[in-house]
């Protein structure tokens, strides 16, 4: 009878999909406002850049791979007129990368107003990198971690500036309990655990930006049809599956694109959204001395600077 439930679940994925899915009604254009949004090459992150570019932003596409970074860029270029979109190369993976990037960015753009950190991995691999860090927990926590804190001294100066951190409701079953120890988790549990990671990085980072005119909030998106679940098994199968029950790459995007243009938002910092709404974080997101836990370990595991400490 089990395989009953898989209907079921997914039915019910639909309907709430459907009766639950908020959307970004602000008419704000953002011209001359820069913004950075990482795996902008497919799936939440290009249709959150697109829908950027048409209002006027100039985006960074922060994307791993050269080709696909290109292609998006002038895919986002072809639809929307605006020739002020550019490709920085970013490997989460690999924190020299992180580095590179940002001195990159400093060098070519004079400031930052919104800086989304969308680019997210499930399956790719349970080993460490070269930092030493597992894989999949560097490429959604402490890669964007270090990417951030490198990048606020250009937030500050650029106040009032954004910074929004696409989670997850599976951040309700996250832990940061060893969460480094290679095999130790599945890469449905390593991905519960950097989600959580994530709320506490941006609850933790909001308290310590605290009156400098940064806001700092994360988000769930949604149950989206994205490449994220390209590691699942019958690619076809998948693909339609997630097609008929899941939210499109835009419609998972209307969150961030709320917390990233409407003035309903101004000032609103430390919070998690859903659905363009505020929503309930799990008791373990809003446990102070978790994120402060939390952000010792990434300082030490990114091998954070003195002066880039905040």
């Amino acid at each position: 009878m089990w395989f009953l439930w898989i209907p079921v679940t997914l039915i019910l994925i639909k309907v709430l999909n459907k009766f639950s899915n908020g959307k970004c009604y602000s008419d704000n254009v953002m011209s001359g406002q820069v913004v950075i949004v990482t795996g902008a090459n497919s799936g939440i992150g290009y249709a959150t850049a697109l829908e950027l570019a048409k209002r006027g932003a100039r985006v960074i596409a922060a994307c791993r791979d050269d080709d696909k970074g290109n292609k998006a860029v002038e895919s986002i270029i072809k639809a929307t007129k605006n020739k002020s979109i550019k490709y920085i190369h970013l490997d989460l993976s690999s924190l020299e990368s992180v580095r590179k990037f940002v001195d990159t960015f400093k060098r070519t753009e004079a400031k930052l107003d919104v800086l989304i950190n969308n680019a997210g991995a499930s399956g790719m691999g349970k080993e460490k990198t070269a930092d030493g860090i597992v894989r999949d927990m560097q490429v959604n926590h402490f890669g964007p971690f270090l990417l951030t804190l490198l990048l606020v001294p250009i937030l500050k100066k650029s106040a009032p500036s954004r910074v929004i951190n696409v989670s997850s409701i599976l951040h309700k079953f996250g832990t940061i309990h060893k969460i480094n120890e290679e095999g130790k988790y599945g890469y449905l549990q390593a991905f519960c655990n950097s989600k959580l990671c994530n709320v506490l990085f941006s609850n933790e980072l909001a308290r310590r930006l605290e009156g400098t005119g940064v806001d700092v909030n994360s988000l769930h998106p949604g149950q989206v049809n994205t490449c994220l679940y390209k590691s699942t098994a019958i690619e076809k199968l998948r693909s339609l599956i997630l097609y008929t029950f899941f939210k499109s790459p835009l419609e998972g995007a209307q969150t961030s694109l709320y917390l990233a243009i409407s003035e309903e938002c101004d000032q609103i910092t430390g919070k998690y959204f859903a659905d363009c709404e505020e929503s309930n974080m799990s008791l373990k997101a809003q446990d102070e001395c978790l994120a402060k836990q939390l952000w010792s370990m990434s300082e030490e595991l990114v091998k954070l600077k003195p002066d880039e400490m905040i």
